[in-house]
Order: C-alpha cells, then sequence, then structure tokens
C-alpha cells in the first residue's frame, strides 16, 4: 500500500511543477533567472524545487528542462511496475546537470515521503555547462520542427491510441492499478 501512496506523492509534485510551468510562462519573462522570479511570487517560493536548480537558470530553460523532465511522469505512474530510477534520472539530467548540491536538496526534499527517490542515480558532475547539457530540447532540433510543420502531431494522436480499451468497457485498463482495489 506503500505505493500507492508514493505515486500519490509524485503525481502531486508533478502538478506543482505544472503550477510553476504555468506561471513563469505567464510572466513571459525568458531571460530572468527562476530565482529572481520566485522572489517576487509567494506562489512560485513555495515550491522546493526552485530554490534547489541552479542560480543560473532562466525560466525559459526551466521550463524546456521541466517539460522534457516529467513528459513521461504520468505515464510511468501508472505501470504497474515503477522504473524509479528512470523516473528520477529524467529529473536529474534535465533540471541539476552541473549542481550536484541542487540535485542532493531536491532528493532530500522528497525523501519525507518517496523513501526512494534518486536513489542508484549518480550525482551529475559539477561545473557542466547548464544550457547545453541539461535544457536542450527536441524542439530545438530542426529535424523535429520539420516533422511538426509537416503535420507528424496526427500521427501520435493515431499512435497513443493504439492498444488502449474503450472507458465504457468493464474490464480495466490497468488491473494491477495500485490505488484502485
Amino acid at each position: 500500500m506503500k505505493d500507492a501512496y508514493e505515486r500519490r506523492a509524485l503525481l502531486l509534485h508533478l502538478a506543482d511543477v505544472l503550477e510553476a510551468v504555468n506561471r513563469l510562462v505567464k510572466y513571459d519573462d525568458q531571460h530572468r533567472t527562476v530565482h529572481e522570479l520566485a522572489a517576487t511570487d509567494h506562489d512560485l517560493a513555495r515550491l522546493p524545487l526552485l530554490e534547489h536548480v541552479s542560480a543560473r537558470m532562466t525560466s525559459l530553460e526551466f521550463v524546456r528542462g521541466a517539460t522534457g523532465a516529467l513528459l513521461d511522469w504520468p505515464r510511468e505512474l501508472l505501470e504497474p511496475e515503477l522504473n524509479r530510477e528512470g523516473l528520477a534520472a529524467t529529473v536529474q539530467s534535465k533540471l541539476f546537470a552541473g549542481n550536484p548540491d541542487g540535485w542532493r536538496a531536491y532528493v532530500a526534499s522528497l525523501k519525507g515521503e518517496v523513501s526512494w527517490f534518486g536513489v542508484g542515480v549518480p550525482l551529475p558532475e559539477a561545473n557542466e555547462d547548464l544550457r547545453e547539457s541539461s535544457n536542450q530540447t527536441d524542439a530545438d532540433d530542426p529535424a523535429v520542427a520539420e516533422d511538426v510543420a509537416a503535420g507528424a502531431a496526427p500521427l501520435a494522436d493515431e499512435q497513443s491510441g493504439k492498444g488502449r480499451e474503450s472507458i465504457e468497457t468493464s474490464q480495466r485498463i490497468y488491473p494491477t492499478w495500485p490505488w484502485k482495489p
């Protein structure tokens, strides 16, 4: 039963991060750092993650890193067997590359509710350039931009529906879903 509470804690954390991303996007200030913006917004300041990222990370870099890091969390958290190391590793690589102290503090902030978070993920090396390693996204890739312009999005929609049952069937999609009896 502890697994269900840990998954719930990670989903709530995901919601907090998405709220922070939404607030940062509304500022529409790509050049100010996350720390500067959090100092002016009480709701941003309450999220420990923002305290732990690099002091040099801009809001745009955070938005790109956070969305890249947490993109697969909802799907992963619904799987019967969690890829615990993978969940943490994506956050570390996208938001904490070059920031081992921030990574340690972030992991410690989640350990109270999710004791295994960060276990098995090696510390990032210090002094890496955040702009190169942790925030490069597929959107920066010209080939991806061409695919999107050419209409690759409908293909993704078609693929995401494959293998899913109708919600009107009596069988559950996830028979071992941990928080359902």
